[in-house]
């Protein structure tokens, strides 16, 4: 397939899964994140389009607003299993349905653990790296950082409310 080709279609499918996931409150914010805001974070699916063919893998993560990383770090599970498609459209629908059945089965549920910050702050499994911690511990005393904030919402394509 023709590169300029695949990755249409590979958009195609990303905007057919934002679509799908819009009742749960997700909302494709930049061309590869789907991001719902919650109170001091940001919960978000990345869809990497493989550069060697019509592959995707599909990230999970959990941004703190007040963290001062300078990157989307995609700090959550990740999943490849057989995420191809192929020009038809057929192909197309059936991805962007698997994709959203991915992220209902498996994405909500594992943003909905992380939701309480103690738990993210607290929990040795916590996605969140010890900087973000006390980024997150910080923001709950009321010590936000305007200037992470906005980074946080630039990073993500998210308009600040």
């Amino acid at each position: 397939m023709e590169k300029s080709r695949e990755r249409s279609l590979a958009r195609k499918i990303v905007r057919r899964v934002a679509t799908n996931m819009k009742p749960f409150g997700y909302t494709l914010t930049k061309p590869t994140f789907l991001c719902r805001e919650y109170p001091q974070i940001i919960a978000f699916f990345h869809f990497h389009k493989f550069s060697f063919g019509p592959y995707f893998r599909v990230h999970f993560g959990i941004r703190v607003l007040n963290s001062s990383f300078v990157a989307q770090h995609l700090n959550g599970p990740h999943f490849e299993d057989a995420y191809e498609y192929s020009e038809n459209e057929e192909s197309v629908s059936r991805l962007a349905q698997k994709l959203t059945e991915l992220l209902i089965r498996e994405g909500i549920p594992w943003v909905e653990e992380w939701l309480r910050p103690e738990r993210l702050v607290a929990d040795s499994q916590s996605p969140l790296a010890q900087d973000e911690k006390s980024r997150l511990v910080s923001a709950l005393r009321g010590q936000l950082n305007p200037d992470h904030i906005s980074l946080s919402y630039r990073l993500f394509g998210i308009k600040p409310t």
